[in-house]
């Protein structure tokens, strides 16, 4: 039995014995950001052609999961993250990958960088003019923001956060 299971049918069993169900584990302290508070509104083109934008449209939440081709530290965590997209949805949160392309770096080199994690085929928006930077206060990489279903920041991810911090900041702002 996974432990998913297992937690619901303690939850079950003490419920069913009058007992209160454990609070919600509280999500993680965000990291420092001078975007905490403030309103996101991003159009960017996604990786087909079409435009797209943050937050994400009919999301109780969006995850903005910003990387690059080349960054290493990304190599580890969009795919962690991307393995927990359905949990996400099971929120009403939706996960939108955003590339930064540097230079002389292509939409291909994104997708080819994603296939290269395991992720073939999954869609991105490309932003190749610094606008996350502008708009988002994206410093570094990797960088993950939680946004309310207003756009407003409600999280950012530290260095060491894991996938299982970004759920529960999401599930936080999905309230």
């Amino acid at each position: 039995m996974s432990v998913a299971a297992r937690a619901s049918l303690c939850v079950a069993l003490l419920t069913a014995c009058g007992a209160s169900p454990p609070p919600p584990v509280p999500p993680p302290a965000s990291a420092p950001s001078d975007q905490l508070g403030k309103p996101v509104d991003l159009t960017l083109p996604t990786d087909r052609g079409e435009l797209a934008g943050l937050p994400a449209a009919g999301a109780k939440a969006t995850v903005a999961d910003f990387f690059a081709p080349t960054c290493e530290p990304c190599a580890k965590k969009v795919p962690a993250l991307y393995r927990r997209k359905a949990e996400l949805e099971a929120m009403g949160a939706k996960l939108v990958l955003i590339g930064l392309l540097a230079g002389k770096e292509s939409t291909e080199d994104a997708r080819t960088a994603l296939a290269s994690w395991g992720l073939p085929g999954a869609a991105f928006l490309v932003d190749s003019g610094d606008t996350s930077k502008r708009e988002a206060g994206v410093r570094d990489l990797p960088t993950t923001l939680v946004l309310d279903a207003h756009g407003v920041v409600r999280w950012a991810a530290s260095p060491g956060s894991t996938a299982d911090d970004v759920l529960a900041a999401t599930r936080a702002a999905s309230r």
